[in-house]
This record gives C-alpha cells, sequence and structure tokens, in this order.
C-alpha cells in the first residue's frame, strides 16, 4: 500500500520530518507534484481525544456497561470528561471499523 496525495493523489511523496503534538509524533510528507504538506490519517483526524481513549470506551460500551458507567469510568480513572452523547457518537462512528479489524485480528489466530 503506498502513500497518496490527498489533494492531487500522486504517489510523488517525499518523507520530511515529523509533526509533533500532545497525541506524539506523525511522519510528514511533502508532495513534489502540488507542493502540499500533509500527514497520514490514521482515522481519528480532528478528534480532541487519544485514539486509546476513543476505542476503550467504546470497547467498554460493546461490552455492556452503560453510557453513564463508561462516563464514569473515564472521569474516575483518567480525568476525561467526555458526555454520554460524545461517546455514543464515537460508537456509531468506528465501531464498524473496530469490530471489522477485530474480525481480521481473530481469523489470523
Amino acid at each position: 500500500m503506498s502513500i497518496k496525495c490527498p489533494k492531487c493523489q500522486s504517489q510523488n511523496i517525499v518523507k520530511k520530518g515529523f509533526r509533533k503534538n500532545c497525541f506524539g509524533k506523525k511522519q510528514k510528507y511533502y508532495c513534489t507534484y502540488c507542493s502540499s504538506w500533509f500527514v497520514e490519517d490514521n482515522g481519528f483526524k480532528k478528534m480532541r481525544f487519544k485514539p486509546e481513549i476513543i476505542t476503550r470506551a467504546i470497547h467498554m460500551h460493546n461490552d455492556g456497561m452503560s453510557l453513564f458507567k463508561v462516563k464514569t469510568h473515564l472521569w474516575q480513572y483518567d480525568k476525561i470528561r467526555v458526555t454520554r452523547g460524545t461517546i455514543s457518537r464515537w460508537d456509531k462512528k468506528y465501531a464498524l471499523f473496530l469490530k471489522s479489524s477485530t474480525q481480521i485480528g481473530k481469523a489470523k489466530t
């Protein structure tokens, strides 16, 4: 799988340093065709919370915990304030993706 520029879909890209923020560092790329910079999208683009928090909340909810209990757990153990509606939206947005990746993981074992 090769990386393509999100603007022009060109494969003429080169690695050019890292972008660092509170979530860690990610590889930056430069498209030589359209002269644009980009970072590969991991599916959690423009999300306020770390992907680990989001996936853990979805797994807790799918394992049978209520939205209120998930919200309380995140506040008590991680000091993260989210609403039940936010957790529900995360579940709708990412549950299908997480289910497909766990089924792939089970098929390999």
